[in-house]
This record gives C-alpha cells, structure tokens and sequence, in this order.
C-alpha cells in the first residue's frame, strides 16, 4: 500500500505484486484472519469507524496528500483491495489456471476501477542469478 500511495503523491505509475492465487483469495484471506481473531466483519468494520486515531490519520493523510483513502480500506466489501485501482497493473505470481475466481460482485469493482491483473507465473529464482541493482 505504501509504495501505491507514494506513487500517487508523486504522479508515477506503479506496479502492484500480488503474491497469492490472485485478487479472489483475499476475500478468503480476510475471512480466514476474521475467525481466527474470533471476531466478525461487523465489529471490525465498528473498530475502524470508531476508533479515532484511525480517523485522524486517515484525516491527516487525505489532507496533506489529496489521497482519496477511506476509513474502511479493504472492507468494501471485505478483502477488495483499494489500492489495486492506482495501479497501471497487478502482477500476480501464479497462473492463470490456479487463480482463486473472484466474486462477482468484486470482479465488478475492479473492472470498474480500471484495475488490471496479469497472472505471471511464479517469479523463481536460482542460484548465482544476477539481479539490476
């Protein structure tokens, strides 16, 4: 998130690497991470609205930058992720065949927000591989 919101503040475009089976295994991911902290989407979303810390920096950082960050990042619904949308495109480091499908009320919010995804492959290395420093 830090380098998409960077890259707006600077007018660059920037390339997101999601390292998961895709944009759909984050809803799954957030679920998961729900009942495993034994709590609900509800409460969480609760948390975020109330808690004033969150608000004042969300507050601080839409003022200072003119970034365009809710309160409710990532929960809208559950496990979109908001910063995917800055993005010129979201490499994803597995196939296409092994994507997690995404909802399609999510798949809808994307396409919408001009969010683009290319399934790479896994980025493998080996031993001795030179990199561009």
């Amino acid at each position: 998130s830090n380098a998409a919101f960077a890259a707006r503040v600077l007018s660059i475009p920037s390339v997101a690497l999601l390292t998961t089976a895709g944009p759909g295994s984050i809803q799954r991911t957030y679920a998961e991470i729900l009942r495993m902290s034994q709590t609900t989407e509800e409460i969480l979303v609760k948390e975020l609205e109330d808690f004033q810390p969150h608000r004042e920096a969300v507050t601080r950082l839409n003022e200072k930058y003119g970034l365009d960050i809710g309160l409710l990042t990532n929960m809208q619904p559950t496990g979109k992720l908001d910063v995917l949308k800055w993005s010129a495109v979201t490499l994803v480091t597995t196939c296409e065949d092994l994507l997690d499908p995404m909802t399609p009320d999510v798949a809808e919010i994307y396409t919408k927000e001009g969010a683009i995804f290319e399934a790479v492959g896994p980025l493998l290395d080996k031993a001795g591989a030179r990199r561009a420093a």
